[in-house]
């Protein structure tokens, strides 16, 4: 990890847990998340004598906030702050007036959830869990156990709603995120294998980005490799892997989008009956999520490496049609 970095993530854990909680709260629940005041207020502890510890709390500006938690818990960049409220960046890449909202003026890590609204489920198991629930679940988890250890979470989506890849794209460059991991789980059959399926993509320009998937391949694959009862499935050239258009480019909106650190991590294989099984369990979202948040975390605090990337990069062309603004309908912000 880079100077640069490590400093960037100790100012994080000590400004944004209450922006954090703020989050949290309004991703486990229909109410609304409380209302911050613009200028963060700290607790810190001095020492007014050798044998007596004397607190003051003191309000520091944190400067001026990026993006927004709404009313109704959804994450909008700022656009522009006037008399008349923050203008924000809706899901859906429209602007939008708000007075009122949570401000988030820096994080460490944005978490994916993919897909999301009604016509983009991503895949469905065959009993019925579909992606979009199961990547929001585990996401929420994730970062349930990124704040337990104090580093500052933001995820994409919070609920069921629909949000382009530029959006995603857009919080996490828009609040200076050192890692950005979205979520997934594959679909269809493939071959049988004796271990996870896990592969994550990652954006080949750039090493750290190699870094963070290598080290989430190692801890989501040894973690799911517990359950020696579910017949697993896999790609042949399953690992850290870098999938790319014929023309160089990468394939995968969400690798090739962001200017932050990115990578796309395919848990598993949704349509497999046996892993949708281990899916649909929250032993499987508990041992999921602590080797996510294990990851991000030796990402951000050593400069570990887990597995290597892949030698040979693989060649694909999405087909299109989702992930794009068109048809998109706004969640209410308030």
């Amino acid at each position: 990890m880079t100077g640069s970095t490590r400093r960037r993530t100790l100012s994080a854990k000590a400004g944004a847990l209450s922006v954090c909680a703020a989050l949290l709260a309004s991703c486990a629940s229909d109410e609304r998340p409380f209302l911050l005041p613009p200028d963060a207020v700290r607790t810190t502890t001095t020492l007014a004598t050798p044998t007596t510890l004397e607190t003051t709390t003191t309000t520091e500006d944190p400067g001026t906030p990026l993006a927004l938690i709404s009313p109704t818990g959804v994450i909008v960049p700022i656009l522009n702050i006037g008399e008349g409220g923050y203008l924000v960046q809706t899901p859906c890449q429209a602007e939008a007036t708000l007075v009122f909202g949570t401000p988030i003026y820096q994080t460490t890590v944005v978490l994916d959830p993919g897909h999301g609204g009604a016509i983009e489920t991503g895949a469905v198991g065959p009993n019925g869990l579909a992606e979009k629930d199961l990547n929001l679940t585990l996401a929420k988890a994730t970062a349930r156990r990124l704040l337990d250890v104090g580093i500052s979470t933001v995820l994409t989506r919070t609920s069921d709603y629909r949000i382009p890849l530029a959006t995603r794209a857009q919080i996490a460059d828009t609040l200076d995120a050192s890692a950005l991991i979205s979520i997934h789980h594959n679909a269809p059959i493939l071959s049988d294998s004796e271990i996870p399926g896990t592969e994550v993509f990652y954006q080949t320009n750039r090493p750290e980005s190699g870094r963070l998937g290598g080290l989430i391949q190692q801890e989501v694959v040894d973690a799911l490799a517990q359950f020696s009862d579910v017949d697993w499935v896999s790609a042949r050239d399953a690992g850290v892997v870098g999938v790319l258009k014929p023309d160089g480019t990468p394939s995968y909106g969400m690798i090739r989008r962001p200017q932050t650190t990115a990578v796309l991590a395919e848990f598993g294989y949704l349509a497999n009956p046996s892993e949708a099984e281990l899916f649909a369990t929250d032993e499987y979202i508990e041992v999921a999520s602590e080797a996510l948040a294990t990851a991000i975390e030796r990402f951000l605090e050593s400069d570990q490496s887990g597995v290597e990337v892949n030698a040979q990069n693989r060649t694909f062309t999405p087909s299109g049609g989702t992930g794009g603004v068109i048809g998109c309908i706004d969640p209410p912000l308030e």
